[in-house]
């Protein structure tokens, strides 16, 4: 009985030391860290904010409860730029921008990195006459490469999938709020 019971704990323990880690960029956890907490890991590492403001739902329409923080000069390898996105005040999307060349060769050069770091993509999508996607989950943690077939540039984006599905949720109320509020006007 103390054998078996050695064995399916070992067993059990050698699931964990298998099991994928979720991506933390800078460690930083998508739903979990604030704004604040990432505005000084942003500090820290070097970061430029270029730009920032909230999320433009459809025309002139913003969701004021989703805010974007465009950074350069973070030190990662040929990125042009990453777009910290909050909701609420927390951290549940990150883009990173990088350069893309024509024969998609950067995208190849990323994909390997990510697949020997986090194992074979769920959804994988070679960049030949088509975008090129390379889809990893892990559990409310999506990570996506992206190149999209005619552009010069590709995204690495991290999202933390339950959050993704609030914020859409609530620009859908904030749209048909404003346009409430427009239509009230003319009459």
């Amino acid at each position: 009985m103390k054998k078996l019971l050695t064995f399916t704990l070992l067993v059990f323990l050698s699931l964990f030391a298998f099991a994928q880690q979720k991506p933390e960029p800078f460690g930083l956890k998508l739903g979990i860290s604030t704004k604040e907490e990432t505005m000084k890991v942003i500090e820290k590492e070097g970061g430029k904010v270029v730009d920032s403001g909230y999320k433009v739902i459809k025309g002139d329409v913003v969701n004021p409860n989703v805010e974007g923080v465009e950074v350069e000069e973070l030190p990662v390898y040929n990125l042009t730029s990453a777009t910290f996105w909050f909701f609420k005040g927390k951290l549940y999307r990150i883009e990173y921008l990088f350069p893309l060349s024509m024969n998609k060769e950067e995208f190849y050069v990323i994909f390997e990195q990510l697949r020997k770091k986090y194992g074979n993509p769920r959804r994988y999508v070679e960049p030949y006459l088509a975008d090129g996607v390379a889809e990893w989950d892990f559990g409310d943690v999506r990570m996506s490469l992206i190149a999209p077939w005619v552009s010069w540039s590709m995204y690495l984006i991290y999202e933390h999938t339950p959050t993704a599905r609030e914020v859409e949720k609530n620009d859908q109320e904030v749209f048909d709020e404003e346009i409430a509020k427009r239509s009230m006007r003319g009459l």
